[in-house]
């Protein structure tokens, strides 16, 4: 895998940002981002984070191809369909819970996917977070009540696995 780097989102990020978020395989997987694709709300999402927490662009070779981010303690992320299935996106989680744990004092992390995201819930046990509840959530993209499964990740799981990684 080549070497992926992290920096805040920028407005040049806003034709690959709206590349991934125009692909209902992507969005609709996403809490948060409206189907179609609005070119404003993507702009808005095109800037660094001025709340608690981080997003940051996943760059390969200086492009943008993802992000990830904790956000009030929770990690959310989203990558372009033709980078999946490669190891990025856990690999840019581990960083991101790694950076996350670091920096504020949470006692865990949270994480949700819909209940169809298997490959996204698979990232999540892949670092280290246990499933605690399933329940109905409002899909933006879907319109509609969609199951969503509950992760979370504690610290001291956290300190754990990478213990033992080592």
């Amino acid at each position: 895998m080549a070497d992926l780097t992290y920096r805040p989102p920028q407005a040049s990020d806003f034709e690959a940002m709206h590349a991934i978020v125009s692909d209902w395989s992507v969005v609709r997987q996403l809490g948060s981002f409206p189907w179609p694709a609005a070119p404003d709300f993507t702009r808005q999402r095109c800037r660094a984070y001025g709340g608690q927490g981080f997003v940051w662009a996943i760059c390969r070779d200086d492009q943008m191809i993802g992000t990830v981010a904790v956000t009030r303690g929770e990690l959310g992320y989203k990558l372009a369909p033709g980078e999946q299935g490669k190891g990025i996106m856990t690999r840019a989680c581990s960083d991101a819970i790694n950076h996350g744990f670091a920096q504020w004092d949470w006692p865990c992390l949270t994480a949700s996917v819909w209940w169809d995201n298997a490959a996204s819930a698979k990232v999540l046990r892949r670092c280290g977070f246990i499933h605690w509840q399933t329940r109905y959530h409002h899909s933006i993209a879907r319109r509609s009540p969609t199951l969503l499964h509950d992760y979370r990740l504690t610290r001291a799981d956290w300190e754990d696995l990478r213990s033992a990684a080592q």
